[in-house]
């Protein structure tokens, strides 16, 4: 009996540590989540930051425009980007939970590019700084609104939030010149009868 007796105290402990490594673990990893709104039809207003540079996409009725770049139509293939690749990124593993750390990971605020999206009413969604991984191209690192914590993205969206206009938009075609009216023109009359000598 006393047999049972420690192999029941046995498995219990074994049961104990291995619920305490669990919840140890389960502070180390982070669950996958979406950085945007999950719901892109409440997004009106893009803001992007890097190195002192910034643009604004702007949405009036359905369309994008480049605030202050009156000038440029913007490329529709770029729009279609922006919201099917950069606000469907993912943040996976956390990498620090220290603001002391934001410059090792690229997402402090003077190195970092900065995204912030908002709604219709101007009301601010979510900002998040992104930074380029050294050792790993495929992805980025990435800091959201206040938190101090830095994730690993699934996925490098950092390339495809440029501040630069002409990659956002380009000089519509000219327009083509008025048509002239029709003017009849008499054929030229041919006379048979001469030749060439």
């Amino acid at each position: 009996m006393s047999n049972i007796k420690w192999l029941l105290v046995g498995i219990a402990v074994l049961i104990v540590l291995y619920a305490l490594l669990q919840m140890r673990e389960s502070g180390y990893t982070t669950p996958t989540g979406q950085i945007f709104p999950e719901h892109t039809d409440d997004i009106y207003r893009v803001e992007m930051m890097a190195t002192g540079d910034s643009l604004t996409l702007l949405k009036e009725d359905i369309e994008w425009t480049i605030v202050g770049h009156d000038t440029l139509k913007v490329r529709d293939h770029r729009i279609t980007a922006l919201f099917e690749q950069v606000l469907k990124v993912s943040r996976e593993t956390t990498m620090t939970d220290k603001a002391d750390n934001w410059s090792k990971y690229a997402v402090d605020d003077a190195a970092g590019t900065h995204v912030k999206v908002y709604n219709a009413k101007g009301e601010l969604l979510t900002h998040a700084v992104f930074g380029r991984s050294s050792t790993d191209w495929a992805r980025n690192y990435v800091r959201i609104g206040d938190g101090p914590e830095v994730y690993l993205t699934d996925r490098s969206i950092v390339y495809q939030v440029s501040t630069d206009a002409t990659f956002w938009g380009e000089k519509p075609p000219e327009p083509a010149p008025a048509a002239m009216d029709s003017v009849d023109v008499a054929p030229a009359v041919v006379d048979s009868t001469k030749t060439d000598a």
